[in-house]
This record gives structure tokens, C-alpha cells and sequence, in this order.
């Protein structure tokens, strides 16, 4: 049932204008209906149906097409995790793997941080995690990386020995959706806040890493970048 209900919303998905535009048409004429049969009056060319009947039938259309473009709206209201991740792409990781190749560098390798949750990205939690890092005797150095297509950037190095080295950031551009993911949560009615809040950080969480692999691939630097959880095994 569960994947049907999902192949139904990406067919809806692929098809989103027809089906938005079905839903109005739909709607205007359950309106006209109504009317129709408020003021008991017969419609042209259906004098012979029963309005109340008809009514029931068009309403019953009506209201699965509208439950449709709600699970579609529901869909896009993670949008702005892709538009982080275009511009985390656009901004940071395609200039940063462009430069190094650039500079000599024939394979770069750039590992992104991937949090359970956004607030690890807070700057107590970094600070945390660059510590268990060292504990595990890996050598950590920030570098100015001047880059071509983009500002002048600071970026963490970190490595075991001196022909294995990879460069490491933590994505906090991720922290932004804290302040939306508290207004999405505020305002659902009769819900757990707290829960709510878990839910929508996860899901914002795979759709922007989601996206980021997407764009990787598609502006060819798929190969140079990797990524790592709290477990932080990089080499």
C-alpha cells in the first residue's frame, strides 16, 4: 500500500501541472454543482442524474486530487535544504576541488562531515569532534586556500602521515535551518514540538546530503569527495 501511495506521488510529481490543474477544474465544478442543487435546479445535459448523487461522486474526485497536491506541497516544504546544498556546491566544494587540481593536486580528497543532527554542527560540538580526532593521532591544520572562482578560504587539513592527507570540512551552512525547522514545528497544531523538531532535522539532513551527492556527480567531482559520521573513520 505504502508504494503505491508513493509511485501515485511521483507519477503526481512528473505531472505536477495536470494534476494541479485537474484539482481546480475539479473543485469549480463541485462548486457549480452545489449551486445547482441549493437552488434545485437541473444542470444542461444532466436533467436526468441526481444532483446529490453527482455531488458525491465529483467531491470524492475532488478530495483525493486535493490530498495529492498536499502530500506534493508536504514534499516541498524540505526545499530549502536543496537550496543549501546548491549553493554549498556551487559556493564551496566545486571551487575548493577545482583550485586543488589546479594546484598539482592530481586526486584531491575532501571528506564532509555528515551529523545525526544539525546542532553538531554548533561550534562547541566542532570543537568536540576536532578533539577526538587528534585523540585518535590524527594531525589537524587549518590552510588559506585561494581559489580562483570564489573568496579566499579556510579549510582543515587532516592526516595520518605525509603521503595521506585529505582535507575535511563541517558543513555549517546546515545551522540555518534550525530557526525552520523551530517555525515548522511551532506551527503544527496538536503535536510533539520535540519530536517534531527530530523528524524534520533528519529528513533536512538526507535531502541536503541527497542533493549534494546529486550535484557532485553532476559537475564531475563525485570521485573527490566522501563523507563520514560521528565514527569518524577517514582513512
Amino acid at each position: 500500500m505504502k508504494k503505491s501511495q508513493n509511485n501515485l506521488l511521483n507519477f503526481a510529481a512528473s505531472n505536477i501541472k495536470f494534476f494541479t490543474l485537474l484539482s481546480y477544474l475539479l473543485n469549480a465544478i463541485t462548486a457549480i454543482i452545489i449551486v445547482f442543487w441549493l437552488l434545485k435546479k437541473t444542470i444542461p445535459y444532466f436533467e436526468n442524474f441526481d444532483l446529490e448523487a453527482l455531488v458525491t461522486i465529483v467531491s470524492f474526485f475532488a478530495v483525493a486530487l486535493n490530498q495529492i497536491n498536499r502530500k506534493l506541497f508536504e514534499r516541498t516544504e524540505y526545499s530549502p535544504a536543496d537550496v543549501l546544498a546548491l549553493g554549498y556546491v556551487n559556493n564551496f566544494l566545486l571551487p575548493v576541488i577545482t583550485q586543488l587540481k589546479e594546484d598539482g593536486i592530481k586526486n584531491p580528497s575532501l571528506c564532509v562531515y555528515k551529523p545525526g543532527k544539525i546542532n553538531e554542527l554548533e561550534a562547541s560540538n566542532i570543537d568536540v569532534i576536532k578533539a577526538e580526532l587528534r585523540n585518535k593521532n590524527y594531525l589537524l591544520q587549518e590552510v588559506k586556500l585561494n581559489l580562483r572562482q570564489a573568496r579566499a578560504r579556510d579549510i582543515l587539513t587532516i592526516q595520518k602521515n605525509e603521503n595521506n592527507q585529505i582535507y575535511f570540512d563541517f558543513p555549517n551552512t546546515l545551522l540555518s535551518l534550525l530557526n525552520y525547522i523551530d517555525y515548522k514545528a511551532e506551527s503544527k497544531a496538536n503535536t510533539c514540538s520535540d519530536k517534531l523538531k527530530i523528524e524534520l532535522g533528519i529528513s533536512l539532513i538526507t535531502k541536503f546530503y541527497s542533493k549534494v551527492e546529486e550535484l557532485a556527480k553532476e559537475k564531475r567531482i563525485h570521485k573527490n569527495i566522501k563523507f563520514c559520521d560521528g565514527d569518524l573513520n577517514l582513512f
